[in-house]
């Protein structure tokens, strides 16, 4: 295992115990964090920095809607001064989301990052999530606009 997957274990593992303090350690304050659905000069959500806060900001709003929130690392790949993760994300849907009530159900999906790293610390984000396959788990229906 080299370094770069070290970076992705330990963020990882800061993530998943809510470790703040830890996460601002292994991830730059000048971060550029690119969050699924989002464009290069868009924010996610509106109104959130692109920075180190902005991405933790939305951790912590994520972690508030699912409290158990747990991410299981499955494949850690490494090239040049780039990691990249594979994770399946499991939680259990306990506040108001989205304007949905809780529905006490838990969910399952896949996460796939990209961090690039420069003198041990992460200067650059990627973020993809299959928000649809969580979504549908916790029994939102999706109809067609055709």
């Amino acid at each position: 295992m080299g370094h770069l997957s070290e970076i992705a274990i330990n963020l990882n593992k800061a993530f998943n115990a809510g470790d703040t303090e830890r996460l601002r350690e292994l991830i730059s304050p000048d971060v550029v964090a690119h969050l699924a659905g989002t464009s290069s000069d868009a924010e996610h959500p509106p109104g959130t920095p692109r920075d180190r806060e902005g991405l933790l900001g939305v951790w912590q709003l994520t972690r508030a809607f699912f409290p158990d929130l747990h991410s299981t690392l499955e494949e850690i790949v490494e090239t040049g001064g780039v990691v990249a993760t594979r994770s399946v994300v499991r939680g259990t849907h306990t506040l108001d989301f989205m304007g949905m009530p809780p529905t006490g159900k838990t969910f399952e999906m896949m996460t796939m990052n990209m961090n690039r790293v420069q003198d041990g610390i992460i200067v650059e984000h990627w973020a993809l999530s299959d928000n649809v396959t969580m979504l549908a788990q916790l029994g939102v229906k999706f109809t067609s606009t055709s």
